[in-house]
């Protein structure tokens, strides 16, 4: 049997878990925090060491956040950076400043009456969204972060399945995006369901709050939805609570850190990580936008550079792109000396990837052992693995027959290899790997299930009980449990925990199971054309009555494209697939950039590019089946989200 077991988090001295070593020795120990079921922790004092005051962590974000309003008011908590040609400057917020929004918009939701009912928090990334979360948290309310509608209607269906999946009678924005939410709602038959706020008309100080619950929920997080409609998991306070905790602890971040971000606010990792993460331990948060990053992406190390961050994340396609984006020039300008911690996670990690920034970066001072694998969910609320601060990121080489067999066996030349990256060691959870099929605990080096249990789980998905049920209540054949089944597949080895897919995404070739990312790789670095695209890769029928066979669906520029006969690079991608996968391409479909439908966490949507295929819905620059190709799309279907 394989699991990984923690216990309580080390308890590191307050105001000295700083990234830099403490000036003295500081005796250790251990950090007190309530579980789910347990009573509250309030923040204080518990020891002296030698002058050096130990703090229990809280319970509730408010307890926790409201400690460092009383000890560094003047403090920057947040900042939205925009002036990107001016030593990155923008708008910030102090930890006094914060709490003083926060707390009269807490007040005028209090006296609406929405304690406890689910607000829509539609933003631009900016200081308006972390007073309307603070907001909720101190009033009660259960804020629920989305994505700003769009002009175009794209994402139309999302926001209102949300607005009838959580019951959503208000939702709370800013000046600037109140018209898009409006003219939503209108295009929707909303407007007479929803009333739309800004925080600014609602402010109500000296209004009574509600006492911290830890309890209670904190926050409805809408899932992305890679392989099903998203669902909205509860996390409730305590939950947020045990898991800023856990990052605090496997990150080493203090008082001293400086966070830098471009993820979007409404998704787990932006919120949880980068924005609530810093508030929890009186840091700094840095906040830029997606599409500042997305359109030039080397702003996003040059506010590192800038500010001195300490602190950064990004998706395994952020590394990519930034990798291959930035020109000498630009580098030249940069100093990542600073960066500490610069975290991978959200999709899966390719050592490549990882390779080729910090051999892009090293010039610019980077220190390769600051690149740090982790893993998680928001049905953990955040992370659940990490690799060590300092250790960098660690590659095995596993034979691709023995990982088709579920096994992960050191790969032995000269068969064919696949390499994978440990997501690090498990926080405070206990983790098992586990037989989907027979709920058996599996040896090490098996994969498995990855099932977990302990006080980050939320506590299931909003109005969902058989998808609760499913999820947060598995139990092993010797009805041990509750656990949170994950949907992903893993191994343990040595204490690594490696993530190698989804089980819903599994490919089935000829008898053998195949993890589409492998083969998504493998055809993007065929050729140069592909290398600026994403990819996805499932079964489908590629001829009337025909049997699944391998499809791929590759993006790239159609002004490359002209210059090139499209048969020469997707005869590439056949022979690397036959060469290192065995596999034969059924059918190959280059469509523009952009056309790849992502997650709001940037994961690949394989099961609707899968539908898009089947209903001829793709917008192609090249069809093998078809055998033409041209610069212009063949239909006018829109892109999906990035």
């Amino acid at each position: 049997m394989t699991r990984v077991t923690s216990g309580a988090p080390d308890l590191v001295p307050f105001g000295l878990c700083s990234l830099q070593p403490p000036p003295r020795p500081v005796l250790q120990r251990r950090i007190s925090i309530a579980s789910p079921q347990g009573q509250a922790a309030t923040p204080s004092v518990v020891a002296d060491l030698g002058g050096v005051p130990v703090r229990k962590f809280a319970d509730h974000f408010a307890k926790q956040f409201q400690g460092w309003v009383e000890t560094r008011p003047d403090h920057p908590a947040v900042a939205f950076v925009e002036d990107f040609d001016g030593g990155c400057g923008g708008p910030r917020l102090t930890y006094g400043e914060l709490d003083a929004a926060a707390r009269a918009l807490a007040g005028g939701l209090v006296a609406r009456g929405l304690t406890g009912e689910r607000v829509l928090l539609l933003h631009p990334t900016g200081l308006d969204f972390a007073v309307a979360m603070l907001g909720c948290f101190l009033s009660g309310a259960v804020g629920t972060p989305a994505p700003l509608p769009e002009s175009s209607g794209r994402g139309d269906a999302r926001l209102t399945g949300i607005v009838a999946d959580a019951g959503v009678r208000h939702v709370l924005t800013s000046p600037d995006a109140r018209p898009a939410v409006v003219e939503w709602l209108a295009r929707a038959g909303l407007t007479d369901r929803v009333s739309v706020h800004v925080e600014a008309e609602l402010a109500r100080p000296g209004v009574p709050l509600p006492a911290p619950d830890p309890s209670a929920l904190a926050f409805l997080q809408y899932t992305s939805g890679s392989t099903s409609d998203p669902k909205g998991v509860l996390v409730t306070h305590a939950a947020l609570a045990h898991n800023e905790a856990q990052i605090i602890r496997a990150m080493g971040v203090d008082e001293h850190t400086r966070s830098v971000s471009w993820l979007p606010h409404y998704h787990d990792m932006g919120l949880v990580g980068q924005l609530l993460g810093p508030l929890f331990c009186g840091a700094t948060s840095y906040l830029m936008s997606p599409m500042a990053f997305l359109r030039h992406p080397h702003r996003w190390l040059k506010a590192v550079s800038e500010l001195r961050g300490t602190v950064t994340v990004a998706p395994d396609f952020g590394y990519a792109l930034v990798t291959r984006r930035t020109t000498d020039r630009q580098l030249a300008e940069l100093d990542l000396s600073t960066l500490r911690v610069a975290l991978n996670g959200s999709e899966p990690i390719h050592a490549a990837t990882l390779e080729r920034f910090v051999e892009r970066f090293a010039p610019a001072g980077l220190d390769p052992t600051a690149l740090t694998p982790c893993y998680g969910m928001a049905e953990t609320t955040l992370l659940v693995s990490s690799a060590p601060v300092g250790t960098g990121f660690r590659g095995v080489d596993v034979s691709t027959e023995a990982l088709a067999d579920h096994r992960l066996v050191p790969a032995a030349q000269p068969e064919r290899t696949t390499r994978l990256v440990g997501s690090g060691r498990v926080a405070d959870f206990d983790l098992r790997v586990v037989d989907p099929d027979s709920s058996r605990e599996q040896p090490e080096g098996h994969v498995g299930e990855i099932w977990v249990r302990g006080g980050s789980v939320a506590a299931g998905y909003h109005d969902n009980p058989e998808a609760t049920e499913a999820t947060f209540a598995a139990r092993l054949a010797d009805g041990e449990g509750p656990f949170l089944r994950t949907g992903d597949l893993g191994a343990l080895l040595d204490g690594e925990l490696y993530v190698t897919g989804r089980r819903k995404e599994m490919l089935i070739v000829n008898g053998r199971n195949l993890y589409p990312q492998d083969l998504e790789l493998t055809v993007r670095t065929a050729d140069p054309l592909f290398h600026e695209g994403a990819t996805a890769v499932f079964t489908a029928p590629v001829a009337p009555g025909g049997g699944e066979a391998v499809v791929a669906v590759q993006e790239a520029r159609p002004g490359r494209l002209r210059e090139h006969d499209p048969r020469t690079p997707v005869a590439a991608a056949r022979r690397a697939l036959l060469a290192e996968h065995d596999v034969h391409l059924g059918a190959m479909v280059i469509v523009p950039v952009g056309a790849v439908e992502r997650t709001t966490s940037g994961k690949i949507r394989r099961g609707a590019m899968r539908e898009r295929f089947l209903a001829d819905e793709l917008r192609e620059l090249f069809h093998t089946s078809r055998h033409t190709g041209t610069a212009a799309p063949r239909t006018g279907t829109t892109a999906g989200a990035r």
